[in-house]
């Protein structure tokens, strides 16, 4: 049986990285810069956090609760500036691997899951556009949409167990597809 706890102490140990984790922004912010250091990206409807389930090419993006470890860390890079639309594009680089959230093979159907993957500037499935939906309790609610599948980061079903995978579907307006950014 996998232990991933002690996964993600040996990485770090090993890794010996000099991240910078950010606090969180003030209770009443009217926004957050997500751009500017590493967040926990947290599900509106689980309450579980963005996580992932090994370093490596293809791991999955799951969701858990928080524990503090590294691969809970993301940070949103602004990688092109598009004018005229309200929505840029990102990648989501995760602390641990250094590795973005993608879609699985560039998948386009409903359900295609979530992965980390190197970033790479010619992997369009590896780009988000990051928009805010609203402000609840001086916390911003984002929607992460994929660029190469027009379609929104997920929880299936609002489902609360650790190790869930993260998914894309159609873009509604349900909290399984809505993201704070602690």
């Amino acid at each position: 049986m996998r232990n991933r706890k002690l996964a993600v102490l040996m990485a770090s140990a090993v890794a010996l990285t000099s991240t910078f984790v950010a606090p969180a922004a003030e209770a009443g912010s009217a926004s957050v810069d997500v751009a500017d250091y590493y967040v926990n990206i947290g599900n509106a409807e689980t309450g579980k956090y963005l996580s992932t389930m090994g370093f490596d090419n293809g791991s999955k993006v799951v969701q858990w609760g928080y524990d503090g470890a590294e691969d809970q860390y993301w940070k949103f890079v602004k990688k092109v500036d598009v004018q005229g639309e309200n929505d840029d594009r990102y990648w989501i680089v995760n602390s641990a691997s250094h590795r973005c959230a993608g879609i699985s093979g560039g998948g386009q159907s409903n359900g295609a899951p979530a992965v980390i993957w190197d970033c790479n500037e010619d992997a369009w499935a590896n780009y988000w556009f990051v928009r805010l939906d609203w402000i609840e309790n001086g916390v911003p609610v984002y929607r992460l949409k994929n660029v190469w599948s027009g379609k929104c980061l997920a929880i299936p079903g609002g489902n609360t167990q650790n190790g869930t995978q993260a998914i894309q579907w159609d873009c509604i307006n349900d909290p399984d597809q809505q993201w704070t950014a602690r």
